[in-house]
């Protein structure tokens, strides 16, 4: 499944990708059931069917195969003619993408966890996950606007694969048993505003300004990625390809990742966790590069899609107001 969560003229809904199209799943739900339900035993009249992401992430699993057969009744081009005629199918570009899970409770971030993002920093490979904070006020859609802080002129990309969680979870094992708590993945961009970013130790007030957290399209389902180790990952700045890698250059693999953190907090369904950033960001290069108004950021990861997002300049403000000195790559150990 591919699910988003989405907008239109008429309010936010759950949906799902099918066949280039965006599909509103409960009044798909409520089209398959006048049809199917009367000699189907799936789906009693006394369960809900889930209006949004988060409740979908918290139901049964009969729940979840009744999803499954409204997107298979989807799949048939006739009936998605039908679902269009009302207002049940649109066109990608007909709607506006909201983050799949517009208000998660936790998201949990990775610095430092690939092999050759370590090496361009000089670093030695970290003993333990460095963990820092996001908060929900970050997060926007894809093609939603990157509006840049009136007070940094040091705005960086960083593409993530990020991990949402889909059970409830404490002390998980450091086994294949670790996946059985995913939902599935998306795509993010660690959006860093890096002079804020190093005036201390601690990177959060780097990594929280409102609005710089692009993420999705969607949430792709765990059992439609074949192996999250071995995907490709690139991000191109106006079609310049600017990081690219594979996530077998993890350090820490998604088993001990969600270990470590789970020994720390109890994940629920909607948990975010982003899995860090390859070599290639802004920061690192020289010339550095900062993202500017009129940018054009793309996203791709194999078997998830693309995340897109242009960026604008701050809104009622002539221009960055904070500190201009660029520090040398060295001065800062960034995520």
């Amino acid at each position: 499944m591919r699910l988003v969560t989405f907008s239109t003229d008429h309010g936010t809904h759950l949906g799902a990708l099918v066949a280039g199209q965006v599909i509103d799943l409960p009044g798909t739900y409520a089209a398959w059931q006048r049809t199917h339900v009367r000699s189907s035993a799936l789906f009693s009249d006394s369960q809900s069917f889930p209006t949004s992401m988060l409740h979908f992430l918290q139901a049964d699993e009969a729940t979840r195969e009744v999803v499954d057969h409204v997107l298979a009744f989807a799949a048939d081009p006739n009936i998605r003619a039908d679902l269009a005629d009302a207002d049940l199918a649109f066109p990608v570009d007909h709607v506006t993408f909201l983050p799949p899970i517009p208000r998660p409770g936790k998201i949990v971030c990775l610095g430092h966890n690939y092999r050759r993002h370590i090496a361009e920093m000089g670093s030695p490979l970290p003993q333990y996950p460095v963990l820092f904070a996001r908060f929900a006020t970050t997060l926007i859609g894809h093609r939603q606007p990157i509006v840049l802080p009136k007070v940094s002129n040091q705005v960086d990309y960083e593409t993530e694969l990020a991990l949402v969680i889909g059970r409830t979870g404490k002390d998980i094992p450091k086994t294949q048993a670790a996946f059985d708590y995913l939902a599935g993945y998306t795509i993010f961009n660690d959006v860093s505003v890096r002079d804020y970013q190093r005036r201390t130790v601690q990177w959060m007030q780097g990594k929280n300004f409102d609005g710089t957290g692009p993420i999705g399209p969607a949430l792709v389902t765990a059992d439609e990625v074949r192996d999250p180790h071995a995907l490709d990952i690139t991000l191109r700045l106006n079609g310049e390809v600017m990081q690219q890698t594979n996530t077998s250059d993890f350090i820490f693999d998604i088993p001990t990742m969600l270990s470590y953190i789970s020994e720390i907090m109890t994940l629920e369904p909607g948990d975010i966790i982003a899995t860090g950033t390859p070599s290639g960001v802004g920061y690192a290069r020289s010339p550095q590069v900062f993202l500017k108004p009129g940018d054009v950021v793309q996203i791709e990861i194999a078997e998830l899609g693309m995340l897109e997002n242009s960026v604008i300049a701050p809104q009622g403000a002539g221009g960055a107001s904070g500190p201009q000195r660029t520090a040398s790559f060295d001065e800062v150990t960034h995520g």
